[in-house]
């Protein structure tokens, strides 16, 4: 069987995609949930104790951790990734993979070129956009557009799901 090949330019765009990907869908999924659950209490109780009592001074906590969690928390969160991909090597380099059965070879354009086997990937994510690759808490993205054509995309995902520890697919096809 001939190896799949994906390319792409690691851009901005790319990267914000493949991070919002990673926060919704990956590793942190389950611990940013827990996460909006308790930030959520903590909102729902402060404004309940001030129906129950009239504002108090100390009740701006709360205006202050709901203004932060609904209206800034996503805008910071997406400076700080902006931040980094502006300080990242790998900065509008074209990223490179040839997937077969046994091995996966990535290239990243003029910077490093690592071989790993399937099984040191410890799990896959489909989504909508492409797929979560992760070895441990690392991840590559690869994203659907990268693919030659659509039907290297259902390829990569068949071979995933034989290959990887854990396929899971998100994707709503």
């Amino acid at each position: 069987m001939s190896a799949i090949e994906v390319s792409y330019l690691w851009s901005e765009q790319e990267y914000l995609t493949a991070a919002h990907q990673h926060s919704r869908f990956g590793a942190a999924n389950s611990r940013e949930k827990i996460i909006v659950f308790v930030v959520g209490a903590l909102i729902f109780a402060s404004v309940f104790m001030m129906l129950q009592r009239g504002f108090q001074p100390t009740d701006s906590m709360a205006f202050i951790l709901a203004l932060y969690w609904f209206v800034f928390r996503a805008r910071l969160h997406k400076r700080l990734l902006r931040k980094r991909f502006l300080s990242s090597e790998q900065k509008d380099k074209q990223i490179s993979l040839d997937i077969t059965d046994e091995l996966i070879t990535a290239r990243t354009e003029g910077l490093s070129e690592g071989d790993f086997k399937w099984d040191s990937v410890s799990k896959v994510v489909r989504t909508n956009d492409g797929f979560l690759l992760y070895r441990g808490v690392a991840y590559i993205w690869l994203p659907n557009t990268a693919f030659q054509a659509a039907e290297m995309v259902e390829r990569f995902a068949a071979l995933s799901e034989r290959k990887a520890d854990l396929f899971i697919d998100k994707s709503k096809r």
